[in-house]
Order: C-alpha cells, then structure tokens, then sequence
C-alpha cells in the first residue's frame, strides 16, 4: 500500500474513533487528561513539543501537556517494557527493553525512543541497586548527544544531574538541572529545575547558596497548581537548610506549616521531604526522639521516593543506635543497603 493510501485509511480510522489494533497502527500521544492524539509524529518536533500528523494537518502538543508516547513501529518488547517504566516497573521493563534487536528498527525516532528508554532503566538501577553509575550517565550522554531535539531532553537532563549528585559531581548535576531551568520553556519546568538545582548545592555543603535558590522559587510568582507544588518543595528545602545554616527553629516552623497547611494524598514527596527537614532540624535542636518520630514518618506513610526513603533509613540507623535499640538500627541499615544500594545515603554507612 502506498505511503499516501495509508494515511488516507489511517485518518479514516481516526475519524471513525477506533481504537485497540487499529489504532496501534498509529503513533499516539497521550496527554495528563483526555483522549490520545493518533497520527504520525514528524521529524520536526522538538525537546519542546511534538508535532503530530492528523488527518493531513500538524498539530503541536508541547511535551510538558504529554503523559506517554506509543510508537507504530514499536516492537512488542519495546511498548511492554515502556508500559512497566513508566507505571515504575523498572526492573521488568529492562529485561524486556534488551531483548529487542535494535538492528530490525528501522525508524529513527522509534531506535532513539529505545535508546533513551535503555539508558534511563541504566540510571534508576544504578541509582537505587547500585549499578554502574558512570556507565549509566555515559549511556544517557549517549543518547542526549545524537537526539539533542528529542522530547525526552529534560527528562534526560534530570537523570543526568541526579546521576551526578550520587556521583558527588555537585557543580556537574547544577548543570544539568540548570539546563531545565534555563532553557524549558514553561514556569513550573523552570521552578522544577531550580529546586533541584539548590538540592545539589545542599549536598554539596553551600546551604546558603541554596537558600538563595529556594527563596527565588519561593518567590516566583507563577501561580499554577504545578507551580505550587515546586514552591512548596522548595520551602521543605529551606528547611533542611536551616538546619545546616544553624537556624534549626526557623525550619521546624517552616516544615510544620507545609504539614499543617497541605493534605498528605497524592503528595508523598512532598511530605517526605518536609518531615526528613522536620527530622534534621530536630537534630540539628538536640531533640533525637523528636527526630526519630519525623524520620518514622517516612519509613512508614511517605517512602515512595527512593532519595528520600534511603534519607530517612541513613538517619533511623543512627538514632536508633543512639537510643541503644540495636535490633531497629539493624533493620534501618540493612533495608537501606539491600534496597537503595545506589544511594549517596548507603554509601556513607
């Protein structure tokens, strides 16, 4: 069939709604809400935006409005271990990300796709189990170097400043996030950049460079509920930085309103970070059991984010041991190790 009586059916199809093995006939984007767009994407979409085919008009959809991305061509393995990433399946996504012979790809776009899939399951894994950080980042660098204009950039960016913040690369992973902040074209993109900027200089020990960070996003005054919620991680970073800073109650009270002021569903980050600042404060105050209690909140309600979880386990062990319950020091530093291998917070058991 020629190339133009495909698209001829393929719009029909489109236009009729039918969806399930007609429609993975297509490449489909799907957004946070709504129905997935079907069509075929162009060579010239961007980092920025994807610029899809429908029915012989482009239409662009900017890459912060988009949930996933299918593939016509996309081997079987390809869309199985795609669906298992992004729903957090990283190990058995992996496993079937490698058995697809990327040499029977012919389409660019879905190789790349496969590419940057691969170096991203590297990543987390190396990360959380303790892989090979640097061959991760390479992989990623890869990836980032031949697609530049891939809609998968920022996302790349992130992995490669987290990548390096476990490596101890503080000025290189301010340059990959720097990256989100000054070049996405979208405020809550940019606020996000920022934050994860300042948590880099906190690692590195330059608390009052990322308080001036944190208060910057603080201050945005972008408004949107994405935008929000970059604010409000920001202020649980401050928090944590008091706490370096030697102005332990000035976070403790930061942290408390976050509490008090915001609803734990849907926001496990966000709690997370704000009782391990509330946990580092209390330290910082010479309150251990009071530590203890904030850290607990984590290990039990809001352990979902692996960064944080190890956080808390790292600081669990310590304060158990100091409260002479050698048993949960136990517990705490074994579940760090076996589970988050890869942390910075593993490493300095």
């Amino acid at each position: 069939m020629k190339t133009s009586q495909w698209l001829s059916v393929g719009c029909l199809l489109v236009a009729t709604g039918l969806t399930g093995d007609a429609a993975a006939q297509f490449d489909q984007v799907y957004p946070f809400r709504g129905s997935p767009t079907n069509g075929v994407i162009a060579d010239t979409s961007s980092k920025t935006e994807v610029v899809i085919e429908v029915q012989g008009s482009q239409r662009s959809i900017p890459v912060n409005e988009i949930r996933r991305i299918t593939l016509a061509d996309d081997p079987p393995e390809l869309r199985r271990g795609r669906d298992d990433i992004l729903s957090g399946q990283i190990e058995s996504g992996y496993d079937d990300l490698r058995k697809v012979n990327a040499a029977d790809i012919k389409r660019p776009l879905t190789k790349a796709d496969l590419q940057y899939y691969l170096a991203y399951c590297q990543g987390k894994l190396a990360l959380t189990g303790g892989g090979d950080k640097g061959a991760a980042a390479k992989a990623m660098l890869a990836f980032v170097g031949a697609n530049a204009e891939s809609y998968h950039f920022f996302e790349a960016a992130e992995l490669l400043g987290d990548l390096a913040v476990s490596l101890e690369s503080y000025d290189g992973a301010a340059k990959y996030y720097g990256a989100i902040a000054t070049t996405a074209p979208w405020p809550d993109y940019q606020l996000r950049g920022s934050v994860l900027k300042s948590r880099a200089l906190m690692r590195k020990g330059d608390f009052a460079g990322a308080v001036t960070e944190f208060d910057a996003v603080i201050g945005s005054p972008v408004d949107t509920p994405a935008a929000t919620q970059q604010k409000l991680l920001a202020q649980a970073g401050k928090a944590s930085c008091l706490a370096g800073t030697g102005a332990p109650a000035e976070g403790i009270t930061i942290a408390e309103e976050i509490i008090s002021k915001n609803s734990p569903e849907d926001n496990s980050e966000l709690f997370g970070r704000t009782y391990n600042a509330l946990g580092a404060c209390y330290l910082k105050s010479g309150k251990p059991r009071e530590a203890l209690m904030a850290y607990l909140h984590v290990d039990v309600l809001f352990y979902a984010n692996p960064e944080v979880h190890a956080e808390a386990l790292y600081n669990l062990s310590k304060l158990w041991l100091q409260l002479k319950k050698q048993d949960r020091a136990d517990n705490a530093r074994n579940l760090l190790t076996d589970r988050y291998a890869g942390s910075v917070w593993a490493k300095t058991q």
